[in-house]
């Protein structure tokens, strides 16, 4: 049974937040709750007035996981398309605002953005975004996959919500509504408007509800062009987790932006009205920057909140430019997937396994014990394999209990162990036999037999299966097996290459901080010497060159004190082997004991 539901609510922007007076000689001291403090914002009677947003001193965040990155392509990422829900009954269908379209060159062309959406429910609003981030979750996850299956288990699970029920799958099914006819286009200067055809975001979107079984299914399937653009690197992460932290559209949306403006500097210089209107949703912006700032600090103090932004000033009050630093401990989603990438984030692996044996009939329960019970890449590998023929199984006609039990038995023996590889390796040959049987014309009337009759009959196997066919099939499994170990192994080392220069260059800071003042006045001028044999360095600003004669002089150092990647991979290896066998002590010991 499909639900046709509507849902409405009200922007909520936090609260306790000084208004902005322009006086002279004014100390606003602003209280807060939070752990980063607001120290102090000082206004002062000059036409470059400067407001600063001081932080308090807190510990690094844990790694984000790239299980929570949500992915968007990059164009799209670029405009505001959801709007604040009191404005849904106005029933706002379309919008038009200023930006920049990435070409796919990746060159940056200004244009007039246009968006539509549907006639009758408006364009989506803040709890609408938050689904289709949970989209881009889940897109992710799938590796980019043009059409993306979900549940409304998933869904509520990514948006942080608990206890599902009837008034969520009513904004489920909305937001659906609402996505099925969004589309936008970019007009430039030279362009007219039927010159330049729409794109539409999905191409189709489905939704239903059995109210006898409670199970909410779905699925979105991106447009060619959207899924084209992604696929060959034009797409903007971000991390849901921290997302679905924030309160309030304009904050959403500032994430949103920063997410991308981030991964090229640590600090945005821009104008706050073209903030407002290009990237924040903000179409009509306030006459006075002061009235605009009692919308935009709240935003802004949440991103401090989670650690997006560190800081933010009002540069010039006339020219109503303002600046945006980078927080000192966050690092933009794209560089995390570089880093993490290089060895597979095990918590990704274990739910994409899981996954696949949840999607070929297994109990999420079951399922979830035997990813739970994997630790290693192979152990990954070969469930992912098991769960691949799985649905390969159900494919060809096996019925799906059975295809389960033999599946099961294999994990049950252990998938990367040698009697469940055995059992896995029947499988994949039964199936492989039966598909060339068919591509040569043969009609298999109970394909699904067959195929049993290979895997669980040790009598029938030789005569439906010649040894040279098991063998070289056996062999192709393990070059297969071989090449993803390989690759395993190139991960980790290209992790470890990553992780030596990031310990070279704090040693070599600590042993530069460490020198007397009367050496580190020699090695400047030493490497400033240098330098200046070269006519580029002579036309930086004193800033840029006293930055560069200390980034040489570290390098020197570096190379000279800090000890080889092949002598520090030695002792990073001994500290691995020891640590199974390190005694517990204080109370850790205490809890052995017990």
């Amino acid at each position: 049974m499909v639900w046709f539901y509507g849902s409405t609510g009200i922007e909520h922007q936090t609260t306790g937040h000084g208004s902005w007076f322009w006086s002279v000689n004014l100390c606003l001291i602003i209280k807060t709750s939070r752990p980063y403090v607001l120290d102090h914002k000082s206004l002062v009677t000059s036409h470059e007035t400067v407001v600063q947003v001081e932080i308090g001193v807190a510990k690094p965040p844990s790694k984000p996981s790239l299980l929570n990155l949500s992915v968007e392509e990059e164009n799209l990422a670029a405009i505001p398309f959801a709007v604040l829900e009191r404005r849904v009954g106005k029933r706002v269908g379309k919008i038009e605002l200023k930006g920049t379209k990435i070409l796919p060159d990746g060159t940056e062309m200004r244009v007039v953005w246009q968006v539509q959406g549907n006639n009758d429910l408006g364009l989506p609003t803040e709890q609408d975004l938050d689904i289709f981030v949970a989209l881009g979750v889940l897109t992710f996850r799938s590796n980019f996959a043009k059409t993306v299956s979900f549940t409304g288990r998933e869904i509520a699970k990514i948006l942080d919500i608990g206890t599902v029920h009837g008034k969520f799958y009513q904004r489920l099914k909305m937001a659906m509504d609402r996505f099925i006819p969004l589309r936008f286009r970019a007009l430039a200067e030279n362009e007219r408007q039927e010159e330049v055809k729409w794109l539409n975001v999905f191409q189709e979107a489905s939704f239903s509800l059995d109210r006898t079984t409670g199970r909410c299914t779905g699925s979105v399937t991106w447009t060619d062009k959207l899924i084209q653009s992604m696929d060959s690197g034009f797409f903007r992460l971000m991390d849901a987790g921290r997302y679905m932290e924030l309160d309030g559209i304009t904050a959403k949306h500032l994430y949103r932006f920063l997410a991308v403006a981030f991964e090229k500097t640590d600090l945005v210089i821009i104008d706050a009205r073209k903030l407002s209107t290009e990237h924040l949703g903000i179409l009509t912006p306030p006459k006075y920057l002061s009235r605009l700032m009692q919308t935009l600090e709240p935003a802004f103090d949440q991103l401090i909140r989670i650690q997006i932004l560190g800081s933010y000033h009002v540069v010039s009050a006339e020219g109503w430019r303002i600046a945006l630093h980078r927080h000192p401990f966050y690092v933009p989603e794209r560089k995390t997937l570089m880093i993490q990438a290089a060895t597979r984030d095990p918590e990704v692996s274990r739910a994409y396994c899981q996954n696949m044996l949840q999607r070929g009939g297994i109990s999420a329960k079951v399922a979830s014990a035997y990813c739970e019970a994997a630790c290693s890449q192979m152990d990954f590998h070969a469930i992912e394999r098991a769960g691949q023929l799985l649905q390969q199984l159900e494919e060809e006609d096996v019925m799906p209990h059975v295809a389960a039990s033999i599946i099961r038995r294999a994990l049950e023996l252990g998938a990367s162990g040698f009697e469940g590889r055995d059992l896995l390796d029947w499988c994949e040959i039964a199936l492989n036999v039966c598909r060339q049987k068919k591509r040569s014309g043969q009609l298999l009337k109970n394909a699904g037999g067959f195929l049993i009759k290979i895997i669980k009959d040790e009598s029938s196997r030789r005569r439906l299966v010649s040894e040279e066919t098991e063998n070289a099939l056996r062999e192709s499994f393990r070059r297969r097996e071989q090449a993803a170990e390989r690759q395993k192994d190139e991960f980790e080392e290209r992790n470890s290459i990553l992780e030596y220069e990031s310990f070279r260059e704090q040693m070599a800071q600590t042993l530069f901080n460490e020198l007397p003042e009367t050496r580190k006045a020699a090695l400047r001028r030493e490497k400033t010497a240098t330098l200046r044999e070269q006519e580029r360095f002579l036309r930086l600003s004193v800033e840029m060159q006293e930055r560069e004669v200390e980034l040489l002089a570290l390098q020197d150092i570096a190379r000279r004190e800090v000890a080889p990647f092949e002598k520090w991979r030695l002792r990073r290896q001994a500290q691995q082997a020891i640590l199974p066998f390190q005694t517990p002590s204080g109370d850790a010991a205490e809890a052995v004991i017990r």
